[in-house]
């Protein structure tokens, strides 16, 4: 789903196709870059979130995603041959530590998705694609988790898996919802997924470290965040549906050609 889902969204070759918040989230913080970005190889710390949700979520379809490296290093031209495969496959190659690590943090990533839910009896889907049109643009999300059912009294809560390297204290977290725009993604997910449901849902989060011993935690965005993040996302949605009918070149970088710059409140 996830390498199918990827492919669909807008391209600087082709913006007329949807956008997701990831996409609205690096073409806000400079337009110019992204319509000229260069292909990259993720990083470590990508290909581990990639392994930890593949694990904790669709553990039938982890051979779609990662491989165990035949070799204990890559010395060799001949084990450097084979990785260079793999890779090429679209596979993340993981030594048998760094898979201990991932399956550590998956289950531990698992509990707490559990106690989310209120416990390991109640059902969910996993990686629910959700689409829409917004303002005329076109706009797709993947849901982590979605529940068959809300608990009583509550609403439904959507749930989005994250790997981070520190979860902090609430204030440090509160700064990476924001920093990131979790609350941007958490908004626009609820209103693409209330056209399906009969309330209103709610967004949370599952936080697990990447560093011994694995912490988790979860939170809920209350109404605010929700509010914020949509804001948000209507000033990326509008920005992005200006901005496509340009000429690529023409697009603005993070700062804005010709501002008069005024000395900043700590000054």
């Amino acid at each position: 789903m996830s390498q199918a889902y990827h492919a669909k969204k807008a391209t600087p070759q082709d913006t007329s196709k949807p956008v997701s918040k990831s996409l609205l989230w690096q073409f806000g913080k400079s337009p110019w870059k992204w319509a000229h970005q260069v292909a990259s190889q993720p990083t470590a710390a990508m290909n581990l979130g990639s392994v930890v949700h593949a694990i904790t979520l669709e553990p039938d379809k982890v051979s779609e995603v990662f491989t165990l490296s035949e070799f204990d290093s890559f010395r060799t031209k001949e084990a450097r041959d084979w990785r260079d495969q793999k890779v090429a496959e679209g596979l993340i190659v993981l030594s048998e530590k760094d898979y201990l690590a991932a399956a550590t943090m998956a289950h531990r990533a698992t509990g707490e998705l559990h106690r989310a839910l209120g416990g390991d009896h109640v059902g969910y889907q996993v990686e629910q694609e959700v689409t829409g049109s917004i303002n005329g643009v076109d706009v797709c999300g993947l849901i982590d988790v979605v529940p068959d059912g809300p608990v009583p009294p509550a609403p439904a809560v959507l749930w989005d898996l994250k790997t981070c390297g520190s979860i902090g204290d609430e204030r440090s977290l509160q700064r990476t919802v924001f920093d990131f725009g979790y609350h941007v993604q958490a908004a626009l997910y609820c209103d693409l997924m209330a056209a399906e449901m009969d309330d209103e849902p709610s967004f949370g989060f599952i936080f697990v470290e990447t560093t011994v011993p694995y912490e988790t935690t979860h939170i809920i965005l209350d109404r605010d965040c929700i509010l914020a993040g949509r804001a948000k996302y209507m000033e990326l949605i509008n920005r992005w549906s200006h901005l496509r009918k340009k000429p690529l070149d023409e697009w603005p970088g993070s700062v804005e050609r010709g501002i008069v710059m005024e000395p900043p409140s700590w000054a």
